[in-house]
């Protein structure tokens, strides 16, 4: 038998540390995309057009401007909560009785989106217990809805410390991979390791953009709003994977074709 080769203890050993580490990989590319999605900008934004879905606030818009004028006319405190809305918004009486059309409406899903934020779902019906939102549980709409509620800011920071986590285990995990190949190899294993996280992420991500849009299809408008904040959303992740997919790529043509040369350079005869 040859000993030229590594022991198949050693090539085993491999490909753990390497199944290990696309896992891994796996696992942190969704935290960071997470972590994107969750961030205060990114999610006010996203639950600031899920309020507006949910709501129908263009077509009750008219009422809440008539009703919030007659509670700054009737109200004696110095802030007017906004009538018959189901997250809580307050403004000043002097400026409820003016805040007409688009400027009220921007008002109230900023402070509905900040409130969501900060609170969580709980602050959604806080202002109008009998308000009720109809998503069905067992739905790509419902896991949508599910997933807005884990827009939070305590959510955004617990998945910052898992994703600081799964960084810190994959360093830790490369390294002892890199240490047991040969050095002229260690781009090249890196690059197909990190082509074999991100593009079956690619890949998933592109389908649920693509399931997102053909429910669209057969939805109500209701529905559909939500499943058009699934399909927006998504490019983010779509974004993210085909980045990484497109350098892990260059990378490990880049480091193949310098292994390949490598003999040749070894073997050429030195230069007259």
């Amino acid at each position: 038998m040859s000993e030229a080769g590594p022991p198949l203890v050693r090539i085993a050993f491999q490909w753990l540390l390497g199944a290990a580490l696309v896992a891994i990989l796996t696992g942190l590319f969704v935290g960071i995309n997470a972590v994107q999605l969750t961030s205060r900008g990114t999610g006010e934004r996203l639950l600031r057009r899920a309020v507006a879905v949910t709501t129908d606030i263009d077509a009750i818009l008219p009422d809440l401007e008539a009703n919030l004028e007659q509670a700054a006319r009737d109200s004696g405190e110095a802030t007017v909560r906004v009538p018959d809305f189901p997250i809580p918004v307050d403004l000043e009486r002097e400026e409820a009785g003016d805040l007409k059309g688009a400027e009220l409406r921007r008002r109230i899903l900023d402070q509905s989106a900040r409130r969501l934020y900060d609170d969580g779902m709980s602050a959604w019906g806080a202002a109008d217990p009998d308000s009720r939102r109809d998503v069905e549980t067992i739905s790509t709409a419902g896991i949508l809805d599910r997933g807005l509620g884990l827009i939070t800011d305590e959510s955004h920071w617990r998945i910052v410390i898992a994703t600081a986590l799964l960084g810190f285990l994959a360093i830790v995990v490369a390294a002892a991979l890199m240490m047991t190949v040969a050095p002229y190899s260690r781009l090249a294993v890196l690059g197909g390791v990190t082509l074999m996280a991100a593009l079956p992420s690619l890949a998933a991500a592109v389908a649920a953009r693509f399931a997102f849009r053909t429910a669209q299809e057969q939805a109500d408008p209701f529905v559909e709003g939500l499943l058009d904040l699934g399909v927006s959303s998504m490019w983010l992740p779509i974004r993210n994977y085909l980045a990484l997919s497109v350098l892990a790529f260059a990378v490990l043509v880049v480091s193949l074709a310098l292994i390949w040369a490598r003999p040749r350079t070894l073997t050429s005869p030195p230069a007259a």
